[in-house]
């Protein structure tokens, strides 16, 4: 690989433009809105750093006008730009908006500028001072986390100030050429906005890169709580979301519904039609299951054909559930071989209260007595009652 890299063509550096124009522009929704808290931070950060690294500026640029006694207009025009740095490096941290964010650190640079070139005017000579605030400024962009369009205003803002300062003012220039202070402006823009847009770059790069890590660790994780056989959740699952589901509920004020079911005879049904049978007649169960709430109800595989769930809390909800059980016999008579007869279904079924005070493995208990009576009384039929919180 050669040492020096061709550049690119310029229809790609054009297509790259959208994306470094706005720090907030993505191609896809999903990671605009992964990115949005993270950019929101890093600006955050940025107009604190630069605050800080125009405080410490313009803290030492008025000591130096002191120092070489250039005037009291200097000493105090720089003493109230840190001053203002000061105020904004402040403010940054109760700011929560990324466009309110970049206004400030934009109206820290331009309000500099102005300061600048009004101090110039005023005192009717170019000192070599404005030089190196003019150099100063222009560092101090790349700081901030902008897209090319920020940072290119400001930078047009502060070009444009002093341009009309060495152009349309009559000023005594000393040792300062006004062909100098252009050239300082323009080579430190250019600079300054390639370093943003390089810097953009690698940021989007970034922050695309730990999206798609964090889905793929989301979508592992995931796999790693699904039953492979039914899609359904597994006992990891359960032990793991079962109060903070609970909770969701608690929070809305309604109850939940904790049960457990299991087909009735299904060894015999294995042993009659086969494994496969057994296999699409539980994979109907999760099946008929599939248009459940994700965030407060769930149906969860603890092992053979027995199954967990819950369920939103109301007076429908048994007859909600036999509907879902019905629909599952529905599914596998229609994967079946003719003549294959429906499985049934047995089920206990507790109401816990909003209070969520019933733990798992008293809600596992009392759900698995209903369920058995269930199951005594012929099975094909849904038992439920209300949770006894236990000492």
């Amino acid at each position: 690989m050669p040492f020096f890299a061709a550049p690119p063509p310029l229809r790609t550096l054009l297509g790259a433009l959208p994306a470094l124009w706005s720090s907030t522009r993505f191609g896809a929704q999903e990671l605009a809105d992964y990115a949005t808290p993270h950019i929101e931070r890093d600006t955050r950060q940025g107009v604190a750093l630069l605050a800080a690294a125009a405080l410490l500026f313009l803290v030492q640029a008025s000591a130096f006008a002191a120092w070489f006694g250039l005037g009291r207009a200097y000493t105090d025009t720089y003493l109230l730009l840190a001053a203002l740095a000061l105020h904004i490096r402040f403010s940054a941290a109760r700011v929560r908006d990324i466009q309110a964010l970049n206004l400030l650190a934009m109206a820290l640079l331009i309000i500099c500028a102005a300061a600048l070139v009004l101090l110039a005017r005023e005192s009717g000579r170019l000192h070599v001072m404005v030089l190196l605030s003019v150099a100063t400024l222009h560092m101090l962009i790349p700081l901030m986390p902008w897209g090319v369009r920020e940072a290119a205003f400001t930078s047009l803002a502060i070009y444009a100030m002093f341009t009309s300062l060495t152009f349309f003012t009559r000023l005594r220039f000393g040792d300062v050429e006004p062909w100098a202070l252009q050239f300082t402006m323009v080579t430190a823009s250019l600079l300054s906005l390639a370093l943003v847009a390089r810097t953009l770059g690698l940021r989007k790069q970034d922050l695309a890169a730990r999206f798609g890590l964090e889905r793929v660790s989301a979508d592992m994780a995931s796999l790693a709580e699904r039953d492979h056989l039914t899609g359904a959740w597994n006992r990891r699952y359960l032990e793991r979301r079962f109060e903070h589901v609970v909770a969701a509920h608690a929070q809305r004020g309604t109850p939940a519904c904790f049960g457990l079911l299991d087909i009735d005879q299904f060894k015999p049904l294995n042993d009659t039609f086969g494994h496969r049978h057994g296999d699409l007649v539980l994979q109907a169960l999760a099946a008929a299951f599939g248009e459940l709430d994700g965030e407060r109800e769930c149906l969860v595989r603890l092992g053979g054909d027995e199954f967990a769930f819950i369920l939103a809390g109301g007076p429908t909800v048994p007859a909600r559930l036999e509907g879902m059980l019905a629909d599952a016999a529905a599914r596998a008579v229609a994967g079946a071989a003719p003549g294959t007869p429906p499985p049934t279904v047995s089920a206990g079924m507790i109401v816990l209260d909003a209070a969520g005070a019933c733990t798992l493995d008293a809600a596992y208990a009392q759900a698995d007595e209903l369920l058995y009576a269930a199951k005594r009384a012929g099975g094909a039929q849904v038992r439920h009652g209300a949770a006894q919180v236990t000492a």
